[in-house]
């Protein structure tokens, strides 16, 4: 089992000042500040922190005395971020949350499971408390965001429809039902669909990308997306029983949220949609 030292005794292992230590883990979010000590989070328990106590000190964080430092530099806030993407920062915000990588929180924004692998890290300010998050500069770069961020620039919308088996489907099944919202689906299926969402305030994509692996996207697409809760709606009537398996283990591979609609579940959506996404903590009123 490997020795585990002190945040101090760390910081003199490592040659370095005790307080550069600290700041530095904070930064990382492996620490926070609260009540004038040092707590360990999820994400530095994750890196190998835990807990001690003694009679002197109480409770205190302890570390393996070969933990592999986050980095120092290279951080950045939403804000500064934005300034390379073309995006104001809280469309940027807005974006990291429909992609799957920031959730809301109270008075600001926690980095999900997927954004800590993206290179999120979890901050919390020093008076107010209030969650805000640092990413690496080559966030810019990372796949599932750069075609987000094209799509929202305008700079990429027609890319995705030119190759692939999408392709394919696109041209022989054409959206031509025009919904409440503006959006062209293509079903009356997926229109009544549709109108539900809009009419019960819930924000959506059409035939959203679903992200195979961190960072990249498949030729899978859903039939509707909500970026409140990340949650997907599959209207999957009509696929034959492998199609339908290879996507329900896609998804729970990935850890995604997903209900799945059938023909028979249109007639009483009022009824369905309500109680399925109320299992995902949203509440339609």
């Amino acid at each position: 089992m490997a020795k585990t030292l002190s945040t101090t005794a760390l910081a003199k292992t490592l040659g370095m000042p005790a307080k550069t230590l600290f700041d530095r883990l904070a930064k990382a979010g492996y620490l926070v500040r609260e009540a004038e000590r040092w707590c360990l989070t999820e994400q530095g328990r994750l890196a190998g922190g835990g807990t001690a106590h003694s009679e002197k000190f109480g409770e205190y964080v302890v570390w393996p005395e070969n933990l592999t430092l986050p980095a120092a530099e290279g951080l950045l806030s939403v804000s500064k971020l934005s300034e390379s993407t073309g995006l104001g920062r809280e469309s940027l915000l807005g974006l990291l949350h429909e992609v799957g990588y920031l959730a809301p929180a109270p008075k600001g924004w926690r980095v999900t499971d997927s954004g800590r692998a993206a290179g999120g890290i979890q901050q919390a300010d020093k008076r107010s408390g209030a969650p805000y998050s640092l990413w690496p500069a080559a966030l810019v770069t990372d796949p599932l965001l750069k075609r987000a961020l094209a799509q929202a620039l305008g700079k990429d919308a027609d890319k995705e429809s030119t190759h692939g088996s999408i392709a394919s489907f696109r041209a022989k099944f054409d959206a031509k039902y025009r919904t409440l919202d503006g959006h062209y689906v293509r079903s009356v299926e997926e229109l009544t669909i549709d109108n539900w969402l809009y009419l019960a305030g819930l924000a959506h994509a059409y035939e959203r990308p679903v992200r195979e692996t961190l960072g990249q996207v498949n030729e899978t697409y859903c039939s509707f997306f909500l970026p409140r809760g990340a949650i997907y709606i599959d209207y999957v009537e009509g696929l034959d029983a492998e199609t339908l398996g290879e996507r329900q283990t896609l998804y729970r591979q990935l850890g995604l949220k997903l209900i799945q609609l059938y023909q028979a579940d249109l007639a009483n959506l009022d009824e369905v949609l309500p109680r399925r996404l109320l299992a995902f903590g949203i509440e339609v009123y």
